[in-house]
């Protein structure tokens, strides 16, 4: 009964994935402020698309549509685990944010993730950045492996503030 059940299962796991309605996890959240302005900020980490200096998960990032962050480039996250994830990015506003959205084996797995960037002072920002596992699989992988998983979201954020202070100088 459970192996003839299963693929039913998949399938409205797949429906529900395109509605964006199943198996959502609260991202994990973190922030800091850096002694950069924002347009150092962008221009380190995110223009073109350098977020293998910062990602401590990425391994590459492959096969980039444009020529930079921009509203609806795609991308390939290929991951330091061997997995690579077809990636589209939105909310793109230049110096401002960025959300990265991904899935792979039919919506089971999906990543989604959120950089904001705000003005603090001349010379300090504030950055804002949030990470999920959804989807029914993915789900269970930020279970399981949640210190992975905020470790990951934590030290991504250490080294955008890294290298924008080390770029500011």
């Amino acid at each position: 009964v459970y192996i003839k059940s299963f693929p039913t299962f998949l399938s409205r796991e797949r429906e529900s994935a395109n509605n964006n309605t199943a198996n959502t996890m609260a991202p994990c959240e973190v922030s800091a402020t850096c002694k950069a302005t924002p347009e150092t900020i962008w221009n380190t980490v995110f223009e073109p698309m350098k977020w293998e200096s910062w990602d401590p998960d990425l391994n590459e990032v492959k096969d980039v549509s444009t020529d930079g962050c921009e509203e609806g480039t795609t991308c390939i996250f290929a991951m330091k685990d061997g997995s690579n994830i077809p990636i589209t990015l939105s909310n793109v506003e230049k110096n401002k944010s960025v959300d990265f959205k991904g899935s792979v084996a039919g919506g089971i797995i999906r990543a989604e993730g959120k950089v904001l960037i705000t003005s603090v002072d001349a010379s300090t920002s504030k950055i804002d950045y949030s990470f999920a596992l959804l989807g029914f699989v993915g789900s269970l992988v930020a279970m399981i492996k949640k210190k992975e998983v905020v470790g990951g979201t934590q030290g991504g954020l250490d080294n955008m503030v890294k290298l924008s202070e080390e770029a500011q100088k």
